[in-house]
């Protein structure tokens, strides 16, 4: 189940539908029919279950009624089974489904969201193997093609549209209103900008300190948030509440303080954190994911030929995974031929080994030889010769194939 900006119709349709499956999720996925194994994965603009499971149709049911709970008046459907969600994790992890394509984070944040799961339980084998290859295709694209070269994020872009709007920010007061990841590779962007003063709040004080020495800036707890806003040019809003955070009455009182300055809130939360009426707010001007749609636009295009070069690389990674697959049953025959020759020679290597010193070398070896080929030849001989009485002579003519025996 995938929700993102592509899949929920643009930025707001995904505000309005992570706000209402979030949390649903979080509790019901594992209670769904079918399924054995699950990984959520949630970032700044997608939310997405991974699910393995033994009834494809049951669980697809499931997932739709959660759907269709959480937002009745929806009409697209968000489910991917089988090859068509494994090509879509691929394109994830690549960065190729990010409102900036080619970001470096969602890797990043995928593998957090897969390692989490691993800890809480509720991931096995099969989206062990399938997270651990999307690891790799993503690696593989980041080394072979220049998708993220320079690659814009979220964050560099927000940090664009503000001098979009407002000018070089040298000298700008900022408040940056979360410390998570997005608001860590906007304080990254902001480096270098020759800011004036920075505050940093977060609902952890801690990391607000932590984000605030990065930058040279003033950590404030959120009861003083309106504070810093009022001392501010521009508010970059990044957290991961999923609540408002800015309200109306509060960028009023901020603005009270200065009535003749105007004052740019971005906000790249999802779902959104700050109240849409704060835009009528005399002095106030408020930017959301939305206004990043141009300068997606514009990175999608300049990087259109290394999207294909990424795209040739994750249809070669399915078809080696469907060749792997194919040759799973074989593989796992293997092991098991293997196991059973290497005990046999094991218990004839013991009786030669007795043996030695008590008769001539030569028959030693030649009685070793012979004693290896008997124990291994005896089931094949005996199941073909019990085929072949039963009339089934497919056994017969596998067996010619298996041991080359075509043109004798």
């Amino acid at each position: 189940m995938h929700v993102t900006h592509t899949s929920a119709g643009g930025v707001e349709g995904l505000n309005r539908v992570v706000a209402e499956l979030d949390g649903l999720f979080a509790e019901s996925v594992a209670d769904l029919r079918g399924v054995s194994e699950y990984i959520i994965v949630r970032s700044c603009n997608r939310l997405e279950v991974y699910t393995a499971t033994c009834d494809n149709r049951a669980t697809r049911e499931d997932l739709e009624k959660l759907i269709r709970m959480a937002v009745p008046s929806t009409n697209i459907s968000y489910v991917l089974e089988d090859r068509d969600s494994i090509r879509h994790l691929f394109a994830v992890v690549c960065g190729l489904d990010s409102l900036i394509v080619g970001e470096d984070q969602i890797q990043h944040q995928v593998r957090e969201c897969y390692m989490r799961a691993r800890e809480e339980g509720h991931v096995g084998a099969m989206l062990t193997r399938l997270f651990d290859k999307a690891m790799i295709v993503g690696k593989r694209v980041r080394s072979e093609t220049a998708l993220n070269k320079g690659a814009v994020s979220v964050g560099s872009a927000s940090v664009e549209l503000a001098e979009k709007r407002i000018g070089d920010l040298g000298g700008k007061s900022i408040t940056i209103l979360g410390a998570g990841d997005m608001a860590s590779v906007i304080a990254k962007n902001l480096i270098g900008k020759n800011i004036g003063a920075v505050f940093v709040s977060n609902r952890t004080y801690a990391r607000a300190l932590e984000l605030a020495s990065e930058l040279g800036g003033t950590a404030v707890s959120m009861q003083r948030m309106e504070e810093a806003m009022a001392d501010s040019d521009l508010v970059l809003v990044a957290t991961s509440a999923p609540h408002t955070v800015v309200h109306r009455s509060g960028v009023e009182a901020a603005m009270s303080a200065r009535p003749d300055r105007r004052m740019l809130i971005i906000d790249v939360s999802v779902p959104r954190n700050v109240d849409e009426d704060v835009s009528e707010v005399p002095g106030v001007d408020l930017e959301t994911m939305d206004s990043l749609m141009e300068i997606a636009a514009e990175n999608a295009n300049r990087r259109r030929n290394e999207i294909v070069s990424a795209e040739r690389i994750i249809t070669q990674e399915l078809q080696r995974m469907d060749t792997e697959a194919k040759e799973q049953m074989a593989n796992d025959v293997i092991r098991r031929i293997g196991v059973k020759l290497a005990a046999i020679r094991d218990r004839e290597l013991q009786t030669a080994m007795a043996r030695a010193g008590s008769i001539d070398i030569d028959e030693l070896l030649n009685d070793f030889s012979r004693a290896m080929v008997s124990r291994i030849t005896a089931d094949v001989y005996n199941n073909l010769r019990e085929a072949s009485r039963n009339g089934r002579t497919d056994t017969c003519s596998a067996a010619v194939e298996l041991f080359g025996l075509g043109d004798e």
